[in-house]
This record gives C-alpha cells, sequence and structure tokens, in this order.
C-alpha cells in the first residue's frame, strides 16, 4: 500500500490536522497509509528555529507540503508506481543505503573529526619537546621523524621550550644581547640539514617538532574550528577573492620572499636577502590559517547542509515507522 509520511516538528500543529483532514478525502480513490512521524526526537530538528514540515509519499518529497494539487499529483504518481513490477517494498525503500548512512554520518562529525585531526596534528610536536625534557628521547625522535616529510623543521625558524629563550634566530636584532642559533648550536646557518636535525639542548630548550609559521597555521585552523562549532556553525564562507587576499598575500610576500632569497639563485642576485621574525611568520601564518578555515570550513557545512535534512528525515522514518 502507498503510504504518506508526514514529517513535522509539530505533530499536533494546525498544518498538519488540515493535511491528515484533506487526506481523509482521498482515501476511497487513493488507499494510503498516514503516518505521523515526530521530527523532535532527531537532534538536527530540535535545534532549528524554523518550523519543519514536509510530505513524503512513498520515496519522493512533495515539493509544496501545503499545496493539495502537489500531493495529489504525488498521490497519482505513487499509485502508478505501485502498479509497476519494480516496485519496492516499504521495508526496502525507508531504509538508509550504505552510502546514505555514511553520508549523515559525516555530516553531523565532520566538524568534530576535522577538529580532532587537527587537535593532533599541532599537539604532538609540542608533546615532542616535553618528552625530550623528560628524557623519553627515542619517542620524541619519533614525533621529531614523523614531522620531517611535512615541515622543514629549521631551528632557527621553530620555537623551543624549557630553554633560555622561546626561539634562536640566524641574527640577533641590532643592540640585542638575544642568543643566535649558531651560537646554541655551533652550526652556522647555511648548513640547512644540521639545522634541521638539531633538536635542542639543556641550555637552549628542545624544539618543537613544527615551524613557527606551521604551528600558527594549523594552530588557527583549530582554533576556527572550535569557534565555528560554539557559533552553532551560523558563519558564512569568505568569498573566495577575500580568502586570496587576506591568507595567500601576506604568507606569499613573507613566505616565498624568505624561499627565494635562501635558495640563492644565480638569476635572483636583484632580491634583496629577506630573513622573516618569528613574529611575522606567526601573523602571517595565523593569517593563513585563520582565512583559509573560514573559507573551507563554512563551505564543507553548506555543502552537507544540502542534503543533511532529506537525510536526517530518512532516518526519523528508519527510526520511527520501522
Amino acid at each position: 500500500m502507498v503510504e504518506v509520511f508526514l514529517l513535522t516538528a509539530n505533530p499536533t500543529g494546525s498544518k498538519v490536522e488540515k493535511v491528515e483532514s484533506w487526506l481523509q478525502t482521498q482515501q476511497e480513490q487513493f488507499p494510503h497509509q498516514t503516518r505521523v512521524i515526530d521530527l523532535r526526537k532527531q537532534a538536527f530538528f530540535r535545534n532549528r528555529s524554523e518550523e519543519t514540515f514536509a510530505i513524503r509519499i512513498d520515496e519522493k518529497q512533495v515539493g509544496d507540503p501545503e499545496n493539495f494539487d502537489s500531493i495529489q499529483k504525488a498521490l497519482i504518481e505513487a499509485h502508478k508506481n505501485a502498479l509497476t513490477p519494480d516496485y519496492r517494498p516499504r521495508a526496502s525503500k525507508d531504509r538508509l543505503s550504505g552510502g546514505e548512512r555514511f553520508s549523515l554520518w559525516f555530516s553531523r562529525h565532520y566538524l568534530a573529526l576535522i577538529n580532532i585531526v587537527l587537535a593532533l596534528y599541532v599537539l604532538l610536536p609540542v608533546l615532542a619537546p616535553v618528552l625530550m625534557k623528560f628524557r623519553q628521547e627515542e619517542p620524541a625522535k619519533r614525533i621529531y621523524q614523523l614531522y620531517r616529510p611535512l615541515c622543514h623543521q629549521l631551528a632557527y625558524r621553530s620555537f623551543f621550550l624549557f630553554g633560555a629563550q622561546a626561539d634562536y634566530p640566524l641574527k640577533a636584532p641590532d643592540g640585542s644581547d638575544k642568543l643566535t642559533y649558531p651560537e646554541i648550536s655551533g652550526n652556522t646557518g647555511g648548513d640547512m640539514q644540521r639545522a634541521r636535525a638539531y633538536l635542542g639542548s639543556e641550555r637552549a630548550g628542545y624544539k618543537i617538532a613544527l615551524c613557527q609559521r606551521d604551528v600558527a597555521i594549523y594552530g588557527t585552523l583549530l582554533l576556527f574550528g572550535i569557534v565555528f562549532a560554539l557559533s552553532g556553525r551560523k558563519l558564512k564562507p569568505l568569498p573566495w577573492w577575500l580568502w586570496a587576499l587576506l591568507a595567500i598575500g601576506p604568507i606569499a610576500v613573507d613566505g616565498v620572499w624568505q624561499m627565494l632569497s635562501s635558495m640563492q639563485l644565480s638569476f635572483l642576485t636583484w632580491l634583496p636577502a629577506h630573513e622573516s621574525t618569528p613574529l611575522l611568520r606567526v601573523l602571517t601564518g595565523a593569517a593563513f590559517g585563520w582565512f583559509t578555515a573560514w573559507f573551507g570550513i563554512p563551505t564543507i557545512e553548506e555543502s552537507v547542509s544540502d542534503s543533511r535534512p532529506r537525510l536526517e528525515m530518512k532516518a526519523a522514518i528508519e527510526r520511527q515507522a520501522s
């Protein structure tokens, strides 16, 4: 028999009562079974401010649930389909498929998943110097090795914990008594392999396994993910051109200039040498991370929001009509 589902967050409201009364008048011509599905049992609909009301007849949702002509057309089509050889019974068509079940799970949990992955990605590099401090060198070195393909780990562009300073630049600012990387390591800045391999000492402290800029990038990606969750996922995506201006612009000027000048390429001899500072690396990295997250995470939210109401309704039918 054709089944009509009235999906609503207000089962006792006037809309439901009005449609149920009209459906009774169609019972003789178009026999059907009516079921009211309480959407308040789905957390997704409990948290929505606007009232939700939809009608699904067999597998199709009525475009305008308050238009009786639309409902009648859907009833006619459902009865025609019920006479065809490939008509599926209710128990089959009202269950979520494997793909739909994964899509629903992802739409519910993608933000927590992103935040957990980012938290692990940021916290593991910070754990490395902590382990070094407490003489757990073997697990610490495994973390450094894990992140080596992901970051340059140059000591003079990284933060240190438990030492005399938080950072050790190649050259101290004029008039400053700040220790430099060559002073605490005995290495020259020109040997990049040794700068990558240098982990620290009791005097210098121990290097975080991500460089200063990467710490800022992934830290602010995580920060935005937390803010987005606390805001109820209400922030709209940043326009792409504004993302390019605010995220790519600063890091390109500071980071790319620094990278090119350090490569000492013959055709770039006209380019002035540039070694960024910890403050600039943090600011440009934070801008890139924050605005990239502002562009990307709300875009994912909009994408999953397109299909989630339909999947949540189907999940409600599966739960309440089985």
